[in-house]
């Protein structure tokens, strides 16, 4: 930047602060008192911005808060416990809200963060800038339960025999 530039908003800074920051002669430049105090100032501002910008650096790589997370009830008994387990070891610093219902909650009045759902999405979030809504997985409809054997009479519990091999 030209000396003439920095000279320039020097005196704008003076002139809105209504203060003289500088003595200026023709050979040397030195802080008048007013100087002295809004540099220090100015310091502390700095290292306020530099530690604010570390804690950012460091929430980006290390998160820390509150989770709030919603999802249906067979989805928290089943999955969510070995995934709740990776993840809180992963992100220690992340407390997690989980709301296990089969209600469909209105995830921005209730201020979810990241909700499972299963089905059809309503109206509510295809048109809010806010949210991500990202379709996972598409399964049908499947109800198993117990042994069942074939009219033979041989056990097909086994998976492999639940493919058809």
């Amino acid at each position: 930047m030209p000396k003439s530039t920095v000279s320039q908003r020097i005196a704008q800074l003076e002139a809105r602060l209504g203060l003289r920051l500088l003595n200026r002669s023709t050979r040397h430049v030195s802080l008048t008192g007013s100087g002295q105090v809004y540099l220090e100032y100015c310091r502390r501002v700095r290292a306020e911005v530099l530690a604010a910008n570390m804690a950012m650096t460091n929430l980006r790589e290390q998160p820390v808060g509150k989770l709030k997370i919603t999802c249906p009830e067979v989805t928290a008994t089943y999955f969510m416990p070995s995934f709740l387990h990776g993840f809180t070891t992963q992100f220690p610093g992340i407390a997690i809200e989980l709301i296990a219902t089969n209600r469909h909650l209105n995830i921005i009045r209730e201020r979810v963060d990241f909700a499972f759902r299963v089905g059809t999405t309503t109206g509510q979030l295809h048109n809010h800038s806010a949210y991500l809504l990202n379709k996972t997985g598409a399964c049908g409809r499947a109800s198993i339960s117990g042994k069942w054997h074939s009219s033979s009479g041989t056990d097909r519990s086994a998976p492999a025999a639940l493919s058809g091999a």
